[in-house]
């Protein structure tokens, strides 16, 4: 096997390197359709990440959120659809859904980082609960009060 594949494999064995306060605006930004900002935030999450499969598989993630929101046809896109006709506890068994699936060793590394991807997104994603992602992974009693939401937040109607 050559060092490159050898590298590779250590590369993809090791915990993904993904830029979370990158994340965060990349994230924001495209939920403020923000294009330009967004695909400058992509690149440098593409940069900063560090090439394994897993990352490789976050990055396509983001990449195919900003395709998806992006085009102005999307009533046959998956997510938008499900996102605007979805209760709360539907957004909640998708989310959970995703982090079964980014979790679990029967997915390749490409797979569950695509998957955390989108767990990810729908953490942040407009229905009530804004958070960051350090903020997603603790339980509400360890978050430090300082810590900013990423969306603005929604008035109630």
């Amino acid at each position: 096997m050559s060092a490159r594949k050898t590298k590779q494999k250590d590369a993809d064995r090791q915990s993904p390197t993904i830029p979370k306060l990158e994340v965060n605006k990349f994230l924001q930004q495209v939920e403020q359709r923000a294009w330009t900002d967004a695909e400058k935030e992509l690149d440098n999450i593409r940069q900063k990440s560090d090439g394994g499969q897993w990352s490789r598989g976050y990055v396509k993630a983001l990449e195919g959120l900003l395709l998806t929101f992006r085009g102005n046809d999307d009533k046959f896109i998956y997510l938008p659809r499900i996102m605007m006709a979805s209760t709360p506890e539907v957004l909640t068994e998708l989310k959970n859904e995703f982090a079964q699936f980014s979790a679990s060793d029967i997915h390749g590394d490409y797979d569950r980082g695509f998957f955390k991807a989108l767990e990810d997104y729908l953490i942040l994603a407009p229905n009530g609960r804004q958070a960051t992602l350090r903020q997603s992974s603790q339980k509400p009693s360890d978050q430090e009060p300082e810590s900013k939401t990423i969306m603005p937040q929604q008035d109630e109607e």
